[in-house]
């Protein structure tokens, strides 16, 4: 194993980092089934595997499934289970709840006051939460049709949401998970949403926030309080300090209309919004840069959030193009990380041999939060808050509360193969690391959060260089080629999308008249902003595969 005691021995094994963020995944949903007995073949002495496999994990049901929710005769609960084969890669469809006060029922299945006071909170909190409460929380949450009357889910339906797919079912994500490292103990900074933990991982903390702008559910103080504290200093800006005589520069690879990164980080990353400036690209610009050589030290990827997208969030309810023909998320994004670690694999240091290559990238593969998606390891409490004087404490939350558990896999030339990190981190030891690493360069920390917060530094296990021809080659996932033919505009918004479109309006300063329904509609308006060159950045070719 690697000596981890000299720092910088260590972080001398990378120069390039690249991170792919996904969307609402658990580790349990994902990689749960990883390692089947618990233990990983040639794993470290004293290393286990904290997965589903063999503990008789189960959520019971609530008394109130009742009508048409009422499950089977003499059934209380549900047990974890694979996803069924062929596998639906839309699970669990319809989307589940994210929000803080979802979560905090998933946590401790209470429901009282749902979006106001408690914030279906127990009292008093206990210390370690139970996580019986994702079927609870699913049935209470799940949206109901016009030919549903209002009666409630049925059992078939609210079922899925135990259910965590299997290696197999998702073979890149899990092949590179067995042939370099799976972080077991990673998770998500705020158990809430998802700008609140892509805020956390650039910036240390989400400045009081524990709901998304423009969520539907809260008020336009969220949304305009989100663009104010949008100032916030994050790592790009240290980064972009650093000097002239720093080799340290950045990019966030985007193909959506409107980036998201831009959208939390608005005011911090103003300056970096021009015609002229390269720090925004396009996702497929990503891929020549990095065949080219010419990637930044940290590259920041972004996947597709419009329908077909890539992101792996769940679909949305009355999605039209939801079905066991229809490709779904989980699938596409299987497809996005195959095309990010080939695009690293088969990189060889071009740009006269001073380039990014497969020696010298470390490429991070993760989600911001669960997304509603089971788990069963409770989230740490009493961890480091950030400074939040001067802030609005949103739902009384005070950020001494870990989220649910995320998947987190790295790829490096100096992991070994089976490397299983049980140490706890949360997304912040992203910063953590990175000012270690660059240290000489840049100073950390940001908040109270990240400097409290552990390196990964153990995660560089191999004890020589993997030479390339080592690693792992991985099938292709199959794409329908006809998906990116398909017209998509009348697929009805997630609740993700609806908080991009309000959020990039915010930041345009330009008013909703109303809130686009479909994503023709939202896209036409993100269109709009560029037009009025509202809305920095690039707009994507239409109907097209970024990952090609």
């Amino acid at each position: 194993m690697r000596p981890t005691t000299d720092v910088g021995e260590v972080f001398d094994g990378f120069d390039y980092v690249v991170v792919l963020m996904l969307e609402n995944r658990s580790f349990d949903n994902l990689l749960g089934y990883l390692y089947p007995d618990g233990v990983p073949d040639n794993a470290p002495a004293g290393k286990t595997f904290e997965g589903v496999a063999g503990k008789n994990l189960a959520n019971p049901i609530p008394n109130t499934a009742t009508g048409q929710s009422a499950p089977p005769r003499g059934v209380t609960s549900i047990p974890v289970s694979p996803v069924p084969d062929p596998p639906d890669y839309h699970q669990p469809f319809p989307d589940p709840g994210e929000q803080y006060y979802h979560v905090n029922t998933q946590l401790f299945n209470v429901i009282n006051g749902n979006d106001k006071e408690p914030y279906n909170l127990p009292s008093p909190v206990p210390t370690t939460p139970g996580m019986q409460g994702f079927v609870s929380d699913y049935i209470a949450s799940f949206p109901l049709g016009d030919t549903d009357g209002g009666a409630g889910p049925k059992y078939q339906q609210y079922q899925p949401i135990m259910q965590c797919f299997k290696p197999e079912q998702v073979p890149v994500l899990t092949t590179l998970a067995e042939q370099f490292a799976v972080f077991d103990h990673w998770f998500c900074s705020v158990p809430s949403h998802t700008c609140c933990n892509r805020a956390f991982w650039h910036a240390g903390t989400s400045w009081g926030h524990v709901i998304n702008f423009g969520d539907p559910d809260y008020y336009d103080e969220n949304t305009a309080s989100w663009v104010a504290d949008s100032i916030g200093e994050t790592l790009f800006n240290k980064i972009s300090d650093s000097g002239l005589s720093s080799p340290l520069d950045w990019r966030v690879y985007s193909s959506n209309e409107a980036s998201l990164t831009g959208i939390i980080h608005a005011g911090a990353l103003a300056a970096y919004h021009t015609p002229l400036d390269d720090h925004f690209p396009r996702l497929e610009d990503f891929f020549t840069d990095c065949a080219a050589g010419t990637l930044p030290k940290y590259s920041f990827l972004e996947p597709v959030f419009w329908t077909p997208h890539n992101d792996q969030h769940p679909s949305t309810w009355d999605d039209k193009n939801y079905g066991p023909d229809v490709v779904g998320s989980v699938l596409l994004g299987e497809e996005l990380i195959w095309s990010v670690y080939n695009a690293i694999k088969n990189s060889t240091g071009a740009h006269g041999g001073k380039g990014n290559s497969w020696r010298n990238t470390l490429l991070i593969i993760t989600h911001d939060e669960h997304g509603g998606c089971y788990d069963h390891v409770a989230p740490p409490t009493g961890v480091t808050p950030p400074d939040l004087s001067g802030y609005t404490k949103w739902d009384d939350f005070d950020f001494t509360r870990l989220g649910v558990r995320v998947p987190m896999v790295m790829v490096s030339a100096h992991i070994a193969p089976n490397t299983v990190i049980n140490t706890c981190h949360d997304h912040t030891s992203f910063l953590k690391t990175m000012f270690k690493k660059w240290s000489r360069y840049i100073t950390g920390p940001l908040t109270a959060r990240d400097a409290a917060a552990p390196d990964f530094r153990e995660v560089f296990t191999a004890p020589a260089l993997r030479d390339v021809s080592t690693w792992p080659d991985i099938p292709k996932p199959q794409i329908p080629a006809g998906l990116w033919d398909i017209d998509f505009s009348t697929v009805p918004l997630t609740d993700l999308q609806r908080s991009i479109v309000a959020g990039a309006a915010a930041v345009a300063g330009v008013p909703l008249p109303q809130q686009p329904k479909t994503q023709g509609e939202a896209i036409a308006f993100l269109r709009g902003l560029h037009a009025l060159k509202r809305l920095p950045g690039q707009n994507p070719r239409p109907n097209s595969n970024p990952c090609e």
